[in-house]
């Protein structure tokens, strides 16, 4: 009878809940439900975005004509687009740039971008990077400021007509620059506007083009474009070209003529 009670208590031990033994085949029990978390506790698993790091950051913006963006970017071959847009949200400008360091880290950038138009009193600028696999955009980031930048009137000397060297006058109100002759350049290569356009005004810059700098010496003003400037495509764009940027920079009064290059080369500059 001793016996008997003695394997009787031995079985109801090994049942009783909660026991941590181990049974004689040499396998553990299926501990899952013990290390699940009790529901009145949030769940360890993270959301979406938790701890997720911007890859790119817009730290400061200068509302002054160029405007100047600084930030810090973590991006793919650490290339950055900055663009801006109008208070209408119209896109009005935007340049490529990279920032400077190690890949895989958040590297400082710059951009100054010219406003050529007047944007109303605020703009949106976005710093983003495109896809390298679909050239889609990524990791767009936005900041929008006033802009308050004292306007001013600009005369342009645009192409019109079939005549590849005709000009005509059109004014434009910009936001004003102390580096009126290069305002006045980035203005030409940016095209003309729909008001423009409706009256007339054609855009012979190619693609692509850009202007690398705008120089003042001795009344001599260079201005040196990208090397897409170096064959526009035809006779005729390279003449409607030359007459517009020619004629809108010596309307300054302290420019006495005016040099074209692209790339640096004079002789290259405008072939057609």
């Amino acid at each position: 009878m001793k016996f008997m009670w003695a394997a009787l208590l031995a079985v109801l031990g090994c049942a009783a809940p909660g026991s941590d033994a181990i049974d004689s085949g040499g396998t553990s029990p299926d501990t899952s439900v013990r290390a699940r978390a009790p529901s009145s506790l949030p769940s360890t698993a993270a959301p979406p975005n938790a701890g997720h790091s911007p890859e790119i950051y817009i730290d400061s913006v200068s509302p002054t004509n160029p405007l100047r963006v600084s930030g810090r970017a973590r991006t793919f071959e650490n290339t950055v687009q900055v663009r801006v847009r109008d208070a209408r949200g119209d896109v009005i400008a935007e340049e490529f740039t990279t920032s400077l360091g190690e890949m895989g880290h958040h590297n400082p950038y710059s951009a100054q971008l010219w406003i050529v138009r007047d944007p109303g009193p605020r703009v949106s600028v976005e710093a983003f990077e495109y896809s390298a696999k679909d050239g889609s955009e990524r990791s767009l980031t936005r900041r929008a400021i006033p802009y308050d930048v004292e306007r001013t009137q600009v005369r342009l000397m645009l192409p019109v007509g079939g005549d590849c060297g005709e000009t005509r006058a059109f004014t434009r109100v910009v936001p004003k620059s102390a580096a009126l002759a290069r305002l006045l350049v980035e203005a030409l290569v940016a095209s003309a506007d729909s008001v423009e356009r409706a009256a007339g005004a054609a855009s012979p810059f190619p693609r692509g083009s850009d202007v690398n700098s705008v120089a003042l010496r001795d009344g001599t003003l260079t201005v040196d474009f990208n090397e897409r400037l170096r064959n526009v495509g035809g006779s005729c764009a390279a003449r409607s070209i030359r007459h517009s940027v020619t004629r809108t920079l010596q309307r300054l009064p302290t420019v006495k003529q005016v040099v074209i290059t692209a790339a640096g080369s004079e002789k290259l500059a405008l072939q057609p």
